[in-house]
């Protein structure tokens, strides 16, 4: 799903430039923009392309971190740390998730439109793309903190300082 969501949102930031480009030049070619470009982008694109990559990012171990302290602690300190840090990003995932899917269930039926320009956008698809998301981050984050108990060999991966390890030369 992590993986999906990924090229999910390859193809929705491809297709909000390729909407924008065409959005612009229409306007200064013939003086006529694509209708609802604003609604669209902002609605449908930009939440795809935020939202769908935060499991692969999550599962990947790839967002940003700060190892200034963590680095420097006692081992038991450090899965202390870790264990904190995926509890705490399995509960703001679960809750975040929840109250967004509450918000996707009201959109949906009360058929949530946005007026763009001269016509309405259908909105409340795109309503679900948020609490989806969250809810594989979280899953994700659940499942690295489920590792760290079981796994040996997965503790000492997700353990490791984030990023590669940058050799520095004399001289250089």
């Amino acid at each position: 799903l992590a993986n999906i969501g990924v090229w999910i949102s390859g193809f929705a930031t491809l297709a909000m430039m390729l909407h924008i480009t065409a959005d612009v030049a229409l306007k200064y070619l013939l003086n006529q923009g694509v209708p609802a470009t604003l609604e669209i982008v902002s609605t449908y694109y930009m939440v795809a392309t935020v939202f769908l990559p935060i499991a692969a990012l999550e599962l990947s171990r790839t967002s940003i971190a700060v190892d200034v302290v963590y680095q420097y602690l006692p081992r038991p300190l450090q899965f202390f740390c870790m264990v904190m840090v995926y509890l705490t990003s399995v509960i703001v995932y679960l809750t975040l998730a929840w109250n967004s899917w509450g918000d996707a269930l009201r959109a949906f039926q009360v058929g949530e439109v946005m007026m763009g320009g001269v016509s309405a956008v259908s909105v409340w698809p795109s309503r679900f793309v948020m609490p989806i998301s969250l809810l594989v981050a979280g899953v994700v984050c659940l499942w690295h903190l489920i590792l760290l108990f079981v796994s040996k060999e997965a503790r000492d991966t997700l353990m490791m300082l984030q990023g590669p390890e940058v050799e520095v030369k004399e001289g250089v």
